[in-house]
């Protein structure tokens, strides 16, 4: 028997699991509760299956429910929430990101049927909570960070103070999980809380600005922790926008790292400001040393205009450089947003934001990934408070209409629908993009891919989906990491001939034209690859063109030089 149940529900859109990481929230709140002599149980997972959960759950006797809600699962909180105090008549306690905007509406009460919503950092309300509840002890009235309605008033106490040592609070405890999706095929650590940016669009920026640190320690401890007892995990994620903020604390998180790599390999994802890689150039290769495997930026935009509206502290030549400077360090991956429908947002912004991510991808190829994405009202964000400041109107405030697919805004000149368009083309653009460089990424950049993908699994970025669909380089790198093929350099000069140059891709011949795979080839070149089976030797193939053997082994390198081929010894 336990006392209260967190669940993080949403709906299910698509065939792929939700997360990359964790939900941590709730994760940590279960193993707080825990500590603090209150038995949880936390579930993060898609609405459908809570449903089921319940009604198991519900048979042991649970007193208390708990919804952690943010902008994008608002309407599936609401609804099972109503459907939960129908049914079984226990207090629901709603917190999460979007709990700063639910706590003024007296509409969200009515509709849900929560007792309570817990404003920001949730630990120590809900403890309080649960003493009320559960215990009979404390007043509601008395408990900080939290707005409930009397009657019809709506009551909102004063703010909770903030946790300022998190490294008194217990690690996640997965006995706690009730779900499959926590650590499914990867781990996420959160360092610190609070950011000190105050980007217009950022929940985090509006509404938690005081930074807090765990300390170094504590979290390589929760890592090895982890890491250690599930030897399958290879990738792991610092979830806070801070990681790389504090400059010694970030090189001492390097050290531990590098010095935890020596017993095991594993890769890591971090966010990072780009005033940080343009600034101090010197921490790039000691992060990727450390195992950086996946860098996130904030692009925003390629106006500089409209990134000064976001308070971004960033330029276009800035977010330029440090894509350039990434990839030159031999980063595997870098990701980044271009926000369609932001501020003060024109035809003339978006296709300069569209002209920027194409020099970006250039800048990056194989290593970036640009989305196009809606801009979506957080709330206490300056741009939600007052969108007008920023040449918007909000049209469905509460994104009825949308699950950050479609614009639930629009601009002084730009419609609703016009912004859709707009979002999709580009986004279609940096998709047609990406695939038009893909067939010609040089091998030891597709290697790099490749052998990334399959020493960290975990998020497959396009460029790797890109060239896993060009059967040249697909076949000539898993052939290569296989040990099935081998370079020809790497053949002993006296073993040459007995050698067997092996075609990575189909020979064929459309309207006169030669093709190797997707590579228009020459007369030759064609002849050569038609006789690199795999079952002749060099001798036989040599033979089988009527070329002479300089003639052919140096066509064969040239293939081999596009991924086209390459030789094995039996």
């Amino acid at each position: 028997m336990y006392e209260l149940l967190i669940l993080n529900i949403h709906r299910q859109y698509d065939s792929e699991p939700l997360l990359s990481g964790d939900w941590l929230g709730v994760y940590l709140l279960a193993s707080f509760m825990e500590r603090n002599g209150h038995p949880t149980r936390a579930f993060a997972g898609y609405v459908h299956e809570a449903e089921v959960l319940l009604e198991e759950q519900m048979e042991l006797g649970v007193q208390v429910i708990g919804f952690s809600c943010d902008y994008e699962n608002q309407i599936e909180v609401e609804e099972l929430s109503r459907e939960v105090k129908k049914r079984y008549g226990v207090p629901v306690i709603i917190g999460g990101p979007q709990a700063v905007a639910l706590d003024k509406d007296k509409d969200f009460f009515v509709r849900s049927g929560a007792d309570v919503v817990v404003r920001g950092e949730g630990e120590l309300p809900l403890l309080s909570l649960m003493n009320f509840y559960v215990d009979g002890t404390g007043i509601l009235e008395n408990i900080h960070g939290v707005t409930f309605m009397d009657g019809d008033t709506l009551v909102r106490t004063p703010d909770q103070e903030l946790i300022q040592n998190l490294d008194a609070l217990p690690f996640p405890d997965s006995k706690l999980n009730l779900g499959s999706w926590f650590r499914k095929n990867s781990a996420a650590f959160l360092t610190a809380r609070g950011c000190p940016f105050r980007c217009a669009f950022c929940y985090e920026g509006g509404n938690t600005k005081v930074v807090r640190y765990r300390s170094v320690e504590n979290v390589m401890e929760e890592v090895r922790q982890v890491l250690d007892s599930r030897p399958d995990i290879r990738f792991f994620l610092f979830t806070d926008d801070t990681f790389t903020l504090d400059m010694e604390r970030l090189r001492r998180f390097c050290k531990e790292l590098s010095e935890y790599r020596k017993e095991r390999d594993f890769g890591w994802f971090a966010e990072a400001h780009p005033a940080l890689i343009v600034n101090r150039p010197d921490i790039l290769p000691v992060m990727i040393d450390a195992g950086l495997y996946i860098l996130q930026i904030g692009i925003e935009s390629g106006s500089p205009e409209v990134l000064n509206a976001y308070n971004k502290r960033t330029t276009p030549e800035m977010i330029m450089k440090t894509v350039k400077m990434c990839a030159d360090a031999g980063l595997t991956q870098m990701v980044g947003n271009i926000i369609v429908g932001g501020a003060f947002e024109s035809e003339e912004t978006i296709n300069m934001s569209k002209q920027f991510g194409l020099d970006l991808l250039e800048a990056g190829i194989g290593m970036l990934e640009v989305n196009a994405i809606h801009f979506w009202p957080l709330p206490g964000t300056a741009m939600t408070k007052c969108p007008e400041k920023f040449g918007l109107e909000i049209v469905d405030p509460h994104s009825m209409a949308s699950v950050t697919d479609y614009p639930v805004v629009r601009s002084r000149s730009l419609s609703v629908e016009r912004l859709s368009g707009l979002r999709a083309d580009m986004e279609r653009t940096f998709n047609d993009k990406i695939m038009s460089l893909a067939p010609n990424l040089s091998e030891e950049l597709a290697m790099r891919i490749f052998q990334n993908v399959e020493k960290y699994g975990g998020y497959r970025a396009r460029w790797f989906q890109a060239i896993y669909a060009i059967e040249r380089i697909r076949k000539f790198c898993s052939l290569l990491r296989s040990g099935a093929i081998s370079h020809f350099y790497s053949v002993p000069a006296e073993e040459a001939d007995d050698w067997h140059p092996q075609r990575t891709c189909a020979p064929r011949v459309e309207n006169g034209r030669n093709f190797g795979g997707d590579i228009e080839i020459d007369d030759e070149l064609y002849k050569v690859l038609v006789a690199s089976s795999g079952r002749q030797t060099v001798s036989q193939a040599v033979h089988w063109c009527g070329i002479s053997r300089d003639t052919f082994l140096r066509r064969a390198e040239e293939l081999e030089r596009r991924m086209m081929l390459g030789f094995c010894k039996h």
